[in-house]
C-alpha cells in the first residue's frame, strides 16, 4: 500500500522551498512558522480581509498600504491576524524601504508571522508554484485515504481483521497503532514488541481517533511516534479513516451458541424488562438447569477481537451448565449457570477460576467476574433481569480498573471478580476531597517517583494487595528479597510511619488506589 501524503506544508517550508530566492527574513512570530498553509495569494488590496477563510500566505508589495496612516495599517495586521492568516510576505525595496514599524509591533503582538522579501520575486510564480504543490498534497491524501478505506474493508472479510487492519494503518501512517477499548483495555497494538511498549506508546501518543458505534465511543485508535512517521495531521486523518471499519470489525456478530440465549443478554443489557417466568424459560431454552442450586454468575470481558473473548468463555464453560453471552460494542457480557454443590463452595470463584485456568488459551482476554444469584423461586419478588443488568454493567465498567492494576504492574492477572475492585471503584466514586486527603498520605512517595523515577508508590500498591507478603510481592515485581525490604524501608523512612501496620492498613489501600485512579486512558491526546 502506498504512503500516506504528506501533510499541508508549513510556512517555514513554503519559506524555504519558494521564496528563499527573494533573500526573506522573517521579522516576528518566529515560533508559528510549523503552522499548515492550506493556500498562496497576492492582493494589494487594503480590504483583503473578508475575502480570506485563514490558512492562507499572504504576498504583498505594500502597494494598497502606501497612502494609510499607521492606524490602519495596525487594523490591516489584525484583520489578518482574526481571519486566520498563515502568514504575510512583504516585499520591500517597492512601496516601502522597509515594513513599516507599527506594523512589526502589532503583528508580534497578535503572533503574526511577517516575511520580509528583500529582493523581487514574480508573485505570480511563487502561487503557482506553491498551489501546485498543495492541491497536489491533497490529491495524493484522497487517493491514499481512498486506498486505505478499500483494504480495511477487505479486511474486514478476512479471519483476524483487527489485527489486520491495524498493520495496514500503521503501514499507511508510519506509526506503531494501539487499538484501546472504552474501558481502557489494550485490545490490540501492531508495530510494538510487548504490551509494555503499547501502553509507551499510548502515554506519548501523537495523535488518536474514536472509533464510534450507535453513537458511543467503544474504542480509541492511538498513533505513537515513530522515526519515519508522518506528521500528526496526516496521522489524525488516517485515523479518522480508519474508525469506521474498525468499528464494524469490533461490533460484528461472531457469537456462538444459543440465538434465544444471546437475544436474552442483549434485552438484558440493553435495561429492558424481563418477566421472571420468560427469564426463566429462556434461559432452559438455552440448556440452563432450573434448579434450587443454580446461581447464575455475571462477566463482562474484552480481547483485540471480541470473538476470542467468547471462545473463551465457551471454553471455560464447558464444564459447567450453562453459558449465554453476546458482543456489544465489542465488550462481551455473558450470564454463567453454576450448579452449587455445597455450601463451601463459591460461585464467582468457580467461574473466574475456569476462565485463568485456560491460560495461554485464554490469550489477552481481560474479564471481570460478577455477583452470583439464585434462580429459586425463593428470591421471586427480585427484579432479576434489572439485577443481572446491573451487575453486568458493573463488571463491564471496572474492566478498566482491572487493565490499570496490569498497566501499573500491581498484578498480573487478566481474570479478576467484581468484588476485588469494589475498594477501587469506591474511591473513583469518592467525593474529590476525600481523594486528595488519601493522596496526601503518599504525598512524599509521589513526589519521590516523580523526582527519581522510582516505583515506590507501585511496589507499596502491590506489598498492600498481596497480604504484606514478601514472597509474592517480590515475584509480582520481579525483584529480589532484599531489594524489596530496600525499598520497604525507603518507602518507611520517607513517610515517617510504617504503612503496614494493621491500624493503616486500609488506609493506604485507598490512598494507592486513589493515586492509580488518575492514571487512565482518558488521558490519550483527542
Amino acid at each position: 500500500m502506498p504512503s500516506a501524503p504528506a501533510a499541508l506544508p508549513t510556512l517555514r517550508e513554503i519559506i524555504d522551498r519558494h521564496l528563499n530566492r527573494a533573500d526573506p527574513r522573517v521579522l516576528t512570530a518566529h515560533d508559528h512558522l510549523d503552522v499548515p498553509v492550506g493556500w498562496v495569494h497576492s492582493s494589494e488590496i487594503f480590504e483583503i480581509g473578508p475575502l480570506l477563510s485563514g490558512g492562507e500566505l499572504l504576498l504583498t508589495t505594500g502597494l494598497g498600504l502606501g497612502g494609510l496612516d499607521a492606524g490602519t495599517r495596525r487594523h490591516y495586521i489584525r484583520d489578518l491576524a482574526e481571519r486566520g492568516v498563515a502568514g504575510l510576505a512583504f516585499e520591500t525595496g517597492r512601496t516601502f524601504n522597509a515594513v513599516p514599524e507599527e506594523m512589526v509591533r502589532e503583528a508580534s503582538a497578535r503572533r503574526l508571522p511577517i516575511v520580509e522579501l528583500r529582493r523581487v520575486l514574480p508573485f505570480i510564480e511563487v502561487c503557482r508554484e506553491a498551489n501546485t504543490s498543495i492541491v497536489t498534497g491533497e490529491l495524493a491524501g484522497l487517493r491514499s485515504r481512498a486506498l486505505l478505506d478499500d483494504a480495511l474493508h477487505d479486511d474486514l472479510l478476512a479471519p483476524g481483521a483487527v489485527a489486520r487492519m491495524l498493520a495496514h494503518v500503521s503501514e499507511s501512517t508510519g506509526r506503531p497503532i494501539a487499538l484501546i477499548g472504552s474501558g481502557g483495555a489494550l485490545l490490540a497494538a501492531h508495530g510494538v514488541d510487548d504490551d509494555r511498549s503499547a501502553w509507551r506508546l499510548v502515554d506519548a501518543a501523537v495523535a488518536s481517533a474514536p472509533v464510534i458505534a450507535r453513537d458511543r465511543e467503544i474504542a480509541r485508535l492511538v498513533a505513537g511516534r515513530g522515526s519515519n512517521g508522518h506528521p500528526p495531521p496526516v496521522v489524525t486523518m488516517m485515523l479518522a479513516a480508519a474508525s469506521g471499519p474498525v468499528a464494524a470489525a469490533l461490533t460484528r456478530s461472531g457469537t456462538r451458541g444459543s440465538a434465544v440465549g444471546t437475544q436474552l443478554v442483549e434485552e438484558i443489557v440493553a435495561g429492558r424488562h424481563v418477566r421472571r417466568a420468560d427469564l426463566v424459560a429462556r434461559l432452559a431454552s438455552s440448556g440452563f438447569p432450573i434448579a434450587d442450586t443454580t446461581r447464575l454468575v455475571t462477566v463482562a470481558a474484552e480481547a483485540p477481537d471480541p470473538r476470542m473473548a467468547e471462545a473463551a468463555l465457551a471454553r471455560s464453560a464447558s464444564a459447567l451448565p450453562g453459558l449465554v453471552q453476546a458482543t456489544i460494542d465489542a465488550t462481551v457480557y455473558a450470564v454463567v449457570a453454576v450448579t452449587a454443590a455445597g455450601h463451601g463452595d463459591d460461585p464467582v470463584e468457580l467461574v473466574a477460576g475456569a476462565l485463568a485456568g485456560l491460560g495461554a488459551q485464554a490469550g489477552r482476554v481481560t474479564a471481570v467476574v460478577g455477583d452470583a444469584y439464585r434462580l429459586s423461586s425463593a428470591n421471586a419478588d427480585v427484579d432479576l433481569s434489572a439485577t443481572l443488568a446491573t451487575s453486568l454493567h458493573r463488571s463491564a465498567e471496572r474492566l478498566s480498573i482491572a487493565v490499570e492494576s496490569m498497566r501499573v504492574g500491581v498484578t498480573d492477572r487478566r481474570i479478576v471478580t467484581g468484588r476485588e475492585l469494589i475498594a477501587d471503584s469506591a474511591v473513583r466514586g469518592a467525593d474529590p476531597q476525600v481523594r486528595n486527603e488519601l493522596r496526601q498520605l503518599i504525598a512524599p512517595l509521589i513526589a519521590h517517583d516523580q523526582n527519581q523515577s522510582t516505583q515506590l508508590v507501585a511496589t507499596l500498591d502491590v506489598h498492600l494487595r498481596h497480604g504484606c507478603s514478601a514472597t509474592r510481592s517480590a515475584e509480582v515485581l520481579h525483584l529480589g528479597r532484599q531489594s524489596l525490604y530496600q525499598r520497604l524501608d525507603r518507602i518507611r523512612g520517607l513517610l515517617g510511619f510504617d504503612p503496614t501496620s494493621p491500624a493503616i492498613y486500609p488506609s493506604m489501600l485507598l490512598a494507592v488506589s486513589a493515586f492509580r485512579s488518575r492514571s487512565t486512558v482518558a488521558s490519550v491526546p483527542r
